[in-house]
């Protein structure tokens, strides 16, 4: 049995959920406070799992005795796989596991954080690496949003290094490929702006190591992305190793958000397909403006600044809460919930399609007035919508955060007795 440890994962979860259930892995959902409490210890899973999100909120959901037993467990004997955020969790950092002595790196310019899309990895030799993938072979794996490794010392396994960016990789809200190589160097000379990812070639992508008598495997490639066959073929293998058991791999399956399959929900639920229609409203109303964008059928697009993350993470969790069977006490709790959570979605589409009209307008005066719509008003409405960024410390909050907290709650009480016969 693999745990998936939910908090603060959001469309990342959704995504792992979707990749194991997808193998009929057998595979649990599990909170920060259910190991607090002593999860790990009492019933010690074959892999603890930690999706992407951003590790400082999950660490914060953890709390210290959270953080405490998750490395008493993998010093003991168990295996950690972190993937993006997860994987930032597992590093020597301020309210890390430090099951790996490296660091982050931090950003010199803060743009080369939102690359985004397919690169092409380097295979490097061992036990985490797919039998028969030689170094010249180079499969594609998406990444989103990275940070980067620091390499700090220590006995540290590089399993795959990153190559050059391949399709419809993308800096920010910029595709990099319809960006000419001159093009590139002009804007740095005169504007010094480097439109380039702050990993590089030969940089570390995937790392492992022993803590303790425990494994730990940190990726910041998204392996479980849909319609990303190599790179779910590495996430099979990767996942087989640290279990000790074989996965019945194939490709994860893509979605489209709103289309359940069958037709109709599994979960046939009038409030949660209310909002699910409410914030398909509100992102109609950002394509309609240019604003938002579908970069596939699972994941918004946005222009730079704007909150698409969060959107993503909350259509990606209604839809995936439609697809339920609902345990009964996930249906006892939703309905204690029901009358709060269809306010706050009124609340949160109301005020979303207000907030994207003024980010509109302010777009439309920036070159003529750039004060007419002054930042500060579109920064308290962000504010109350999503909350602080994740800078700030703290969890998601916002008219966002709560929802998802509904929505989060909802996976994890049908998720507790297993996922791998979910609909996906």
């Amino acid at each position: 049995m693999v745990f998936i440890l939910l908090d603060e994962a959001h469309l990342w979860g959704v995504l792992l959920i979707r990749a194991l259930s997808a193998w009929g892995m057998p595979a649990r959902i599990v909170r920060a406070h259910e190991l607090a409490r002593g999860l790990l210890e009492a019933e010690p899973p074959a892999a603890l799992v930690t999706p992407g999100g951003f590790a400082s909120r999950k660490a914060a959901s953890l709390g210290q005795s959270g953080l405490t037993v998750i490395q008493a467990y993998v010093h003991q004997g168990g295996s950690y796989l972190g993937i993006c955020g997860g994987a930032g969790l597992g590093l020597t950092v301020p309210g890390g596991l430090g099951l790996c002595p490296w660091t982050r790196a931090p950003f010199e310019h803060r743009l080369q954080h939102f690359a985004s899309g397919n690169v092409s990895l380097v295979p490097m030799d061992g036990p985490y690496t797919p039998a028969g993938m030689a170094m010249d072979q180079r499969p594609l794996a998406p990444v989103w949003w990275p940070a980067a490794f620091r390499p700090q010392g220590g006995d540290v396994q590089v399993v795959a290094a990153y190559g050059q960016p391949g399709p419809g990789f993308m800096m920010a809200d910029i595709p990099l490929s319809m960006v000419p190589v001159q093009a590139l160097d002009d804007w740095e000379a005169l504007y010094g702006v480097r439109l380039a990812p702050a990993f590089s070639e030969g940089d570390p992508c995937i790392v492992a190591g022993r803590f303790g008598q425990g494994r730990y495997v940190l990726s910041h490639a998204h392996l479980e992305t849909p319609g990303a066959p190599e790179a779910n073929a590495w996430l099979a293998h990767i996942l087989g190793e640290l279990t000790g058991d074989g996965v019945a791999f194939g490709e994860v399956p893509g979605w489209v958000i709103g289309q359940g399959n069958p037709t109709e929900p599994v979960w046939d639920d009038p409030a949660l397909k209310h909002a699910m229609d409410l914030m398909l409203g509100a992102v109609d109303l950002g394509i309609s403006h240019g604003l938002l964008s579908w970069r596939e059928p699972w994941l918004l697009g946005w222009r730079q600044g704007l909150p698409g993350a969060q959107l993503s993470g909350i259509l990606a969790m209604l839809d995936q809460t439609l697809r339920l069977e609902p345990s009964r006490e996930c249906l006892k709790f939703f309905e204690r919930r029901r009358q709060e959570f269809s306010r706050m979605m009124e609340l949160l589409a109301t005020g979303l399609s207000g907030y994207l009209l003024a980010e509109r307008l302010a777009l439309t005066l920036s070159r003529v007035d750039p004060e007419a719509v002054p930042e500060r008003g579109l920064r308290e409405a962000r504010l109350n919508l999503f909350g602080p960024p994740p800078g700030a410390g703290g969890s998601s909050g916002g008219l966002c955060g709560r929802v998802l907290g509904v929505l989060e709650e909802c996976i994890a009480l049908t998720g507790k007795e297993g996922i791998s016969a979910w609909q996906c």
